[in-house]
């Protein structure tokens, strides 16, 4: 794994130097104040009260100003949000990406989407179809942890605890905290307030073992760490030994070393795994 995600990086390093010229204009929007005017008044008797009035009046004025050309702006970064109920929905972006959103989820687009890159906020689970263009990057801010491809398709977590980024097609570059990981297809992605991130395959990825006087807790713990899955087994042939060199996908992983030891293998869901 090591080796793919070097190879990842240089080509992604590669990718990203490439150079093309976008034509942007300056979007400048003029923020109309509150321009009042008070005559002032003829009698000198009432000058000073009327002082006394206007300066907390303006002062009131000057400070709505602020206060709603900073709200305005503030609302002008997302540009349009799309989001679900009780039912999924798919969208398609200006780019022609296709977004599939799971219940209760939600997407917010960035006002300056496309101009140099297509940046993108994220909240609940969701999965990306994203149009190749690599001279703007798709990045996905999910509160916490960012997803940045060039074009590709990958689902997005950010609803559970554990926070997850699964890799169908091409490539992806993920930032959390500063730690960079860079996926490959059928390789996930995964951290949590009680787990460091956590770089893992798919369960259909076919992968090679080898063991050699291996204890079966040793083995089982190589392969939970391989396709990051919590697996169960008895106890009492945790000491047994295991030897042999195996290929396959996670399913004839475990079918092969359960073989010696009579054990059948019950998938609870896509992480927990008992062996009986």
């Amino acid at each position: 794994m090591k080796d793919s995600q070097k190879y990842l990086e240089k080509i992604w390093k590669t990718v990203s130097e490439e150079k093309q010229e976008i034509d942007s204009s300056t979007d400048s929007r003029i923020w109309r104040g509150i321009d009042g005017r008070i005559q002032q008044n003829n009698k000198r008797k009432y000058y000073w009260m009327t002082a006394a009035i206007l300066v907390p009046l303006f002062g009131i004025l000057f400070f709505y100003k602020d206060f709603y050309s900073k709200e305005t702006k503030k609302d002008l970064v997302t540009a349009l949000v799309l989001q679900s109920n009780e039912f999924s929905k798919t969208f398609r972006l200006s780019d022609n990406s296709v977004i599939t959103l799971e219940p209760y989820s939600k997407l917010s687009i960035n006002k300056d989407f496309g101009k140099k890159y297509r940046n993108v906020k994220f909240q609940g689970k969701g999965f990306f179809s994203i149009a190749k263009d690599k001279s703007r990057p798709f990045i996905v801010n999910a509160g916490g942890f960012s997803v940045e491809v060039l074009g590709t398709k990958f689902s997005v977590d950010q609803k559970s605890e554990e926070k997850k980024v699964k890799l169908f097609e091409g490539k992806v570059k993920i930032d959390h905290n500063g730690k960079l990981t860079y996926l490959l297809p059928n390789e996930n992605w995964s951290t949590s307030p009680t787990k460091s991130d956590f770089h893992y395959y798919a369960m259909s990825m076919v992968k090679n073992f080898t063991f050699e006087d291996t204890t079966f807790e040793d083995a089982i713990t190589e392969i939970e760490n391989t396709y990051g899955a919590k697996i169960t087994y008895p106890k009492n042939i945790a000491k047994n030994e295991v030897s042999g060199s195996f290929s396959g996908n996670l399913k004839e992983i475990l079918s092969i070393i359960n073989y010696p030891f009579n054990l059948k293998t019950v998938f609870k869901n896509e992480n927990e795994i008992t062996l009986y």
